[in-house]
């Protein structure tokens, strides 16, 4: 579970996430999921010793998206939070699908590319 705190007009906001880590194995240089991980969830996180933070995939409907949970500000791992991911460092927000709602961060989080079949998802 993720919990993230934020002060807010002298007051503390807080939301606790629960965070999926899914299971993953390594093909031909891509991340391949079982798209049954999804079976209770719209969203889950990989993690991979291989990259510098987790990636966050996302299902909407039956397309995916996944975005390196990498802050683009200073480079903090951002959080889960309802709908959105949050920087815990210096509160940048983000859309679930990586884009900047707030700074200071100015830039989209990294985006990788996503491609399925009909049993496995695959981020390359």
């Amino acid at each position: 579970m993720v919990c993230l705190g934020a002060i807010a007009g002298g007051s503390v906001l807080s939301s606790c996430a629960k965070v999926y880590y899914a299971q993953y194995s390594v093909e031909n240089n891509s991340i391949k999921i079982a798209k049954s991980e999804f079976e209770e969830r719209s969203a889950v996180v990989v993690k991979d010793d291989r990259l510098p933070a987790p990636i966050y995939l996302l299902k909407e409907d039956e397309s995916y998206s996944a975005v390196l949970m990498l802050c683009t500000h200073k480079e903090c791992e951002v959080a889960p939070f309802g709908q959105e991911l949050h920087c815990p460092c210096h509160g940048s927000e983000f859309t679930n699908k990586g884009k900047v709602l707030t700074g200071p961060a100015e830039e989209d989080l990294k985006k990788f590319k996503v491609t399925t079949n009909d049993t496995f998802i695959f981020i390359a």
